[in-house]
């Protein structure tokens, strides 16, 4: 009897310990869904290869002075204040984890000091953000795999850096002072540490919101930090399965920063062998036919006068409303034209230069890619804007802007 007690109790207590464990298996699968490290994304695409990069927002497409469109600070804060924010669920970042380690780990900390106070100003909470999305690039196949690479990538070809810091005189201009210089590098040495900026996920483009760069409308702006709208590539390379790249334990000498740090003086590496390192096949190639025209990019090509499209215009809304359902409109058209009537009565049936003359729009959008430009007019009686430079003045201004 007392042998059966025994192993009575003992299966008890082997019962007991199954059920902790199961209860803690379940707690870390909770924790994980918590994490969205199941995410349907990195489910559906984990049968089969990832799709290629999307065809916008790639680094090096443009130079950092074409990427912006020429549209008044006014207007653009009107266009990226409708256009809403992503609904999807706003995922963090994994902890960045590297091998760095001496004079490796200070060059890094240093890039990334220097970035977000170049980016960001002097304030913590602007400068996370911005170092988040410097190391989401490290991991991410779009970009170099060290901290330095991305913040200085194209910065050796004067045109078409990334971050224009490094390549429009910025630096010889403005020094940061000694403080400042401490408290973004205790920043940047905790973010490479580990730690995580969540406001911003999985970001890997921003702007300020007085500008408008060609790439914003084809990403999901996913959040505002004061006056900076944080962007990430939607569908797949907006996921966390996207962002698995293995950052590298070397670190890029950079001359520009020897100043800051004896860590950075010595032999320059060379950027471009990492950046013709992507464009040999670490980075699938990807065609952008939208850009086909911009100077700098291909040669330009002759294209032909494209119809101009009608838009119905809602009366309840705001003319940066307008603006962003033209730009849907045109999409990556390298030549569009959007005339908007408010009455459909008064609207053409077809937009000719004819009928647009005895009926003058009261919106009108022009894309031109190879002139690097984007901008909207509407009637500023009506509509006041700041400045009337792109004020639409009557059927004869219509004409010549559409036709």
């Amino acid at each position: 009897m007392d042998r059966m007690e025994a192993l009575t109790q003992r299966h008890v207590l082997w019962a007991v310990a199954a059920a902790f464990v199961l209860l803690a298996a379940i707690s870390i699968v909770i924790q994980l869904y918590s994490l969205g490290a199941f995410e349907s994304d990195e489910v559906a695409i984990a049968n089969g290869p990832p799709p290629p990069l999307p065809k916008v927002g790639l680094p090096g497409a443009v130079e950092p002075e074409k990427e912006l469109l020429p549209v008044e600070p006014e207007t653009a804060r009107e266009m990226n204040a409708a256009r809403p924010f992503s609904t999807a669920k706003l995922v963090a970042a994994r902890p960045f984890r590297s091998r760095l380690a001496g004079e490796d780990r200070e060059r890094a900390i240093t890039c990334l000091a220097v970035a977000a106070l170049y980016e960001a100003g002097g304030g913590a909470d602007d400068q996370l953000p911005v170092m988040q999305v410097i190391l989401n690039r490290v991991r991410h196949p779009a970009w170099p795999n060290s901290v330095c690479a991305v913040v200085f990538q194209g910065a050796e070809r004067q045109t078409g850096c990334q971050f224009s810091f490094t390549c429009d005189g910025s630096m010889l201009r403005w020094r940061p002072s000694a403080a400042a210089l401490a408290s973004a590098r205790a920043r940047a040495t905790a973010m490479i540490d580990g730690k995580v900026e969540p406001r911003v996920g999985l970001a890997t483009h921003y702007h300020t919101d007085w500008v408008l760069p060609y790439w914003s409308n084809s990403l999901d702006k996913i959040t505002a930090v004061r006056t900076h709208l944080f962007f990430r590539w939607n569908g797949y390379w907006g996921t966390r399965a996207a962002f698995g790249g293995v950052p590298t334990s070397i670190e890029p000498h950079i001359a520009q920063l020897a100043s800051y740090t004896t860590a950075h003086s010595g032999a320059e590496t060379p950027l471009a062998e990492e950046e013709t390192a992507l464009a040999e096949g670490e980075v699938p190639s990807v065609d952008i036919p939208a850009l086909a025209a911009l100077p700098g990019v291909a040669p330009t090509i002759e294209l032909p006068q494209v119809a101009v499209q009608k838009l119905a215009l809602d009366p309840k809304a705001q003319p940066g409303r307008w603006a962003l359902d033209a730009l849907e409109a045109c999409a990556n058209r390298p030549d569009c034209r959007v005339a908007g009537w408010l009455d459909p009565a008064v609207a053409p049936q077809r937009v000719t230069r004819e009928t647009v003359a005895q009926a003058a729009p009261d919106f009108v959008f022009v894309q031109e890619l190879r002139n690097r430009t984007r901008q909207a007019y509407w009637n500023c009686s009506r509509w006041p804007k700041a400045s009337t430079s792109r004020c639409l003045n009557g059927a004869s201004q219509a004409v010549d802007l559409l036709f």
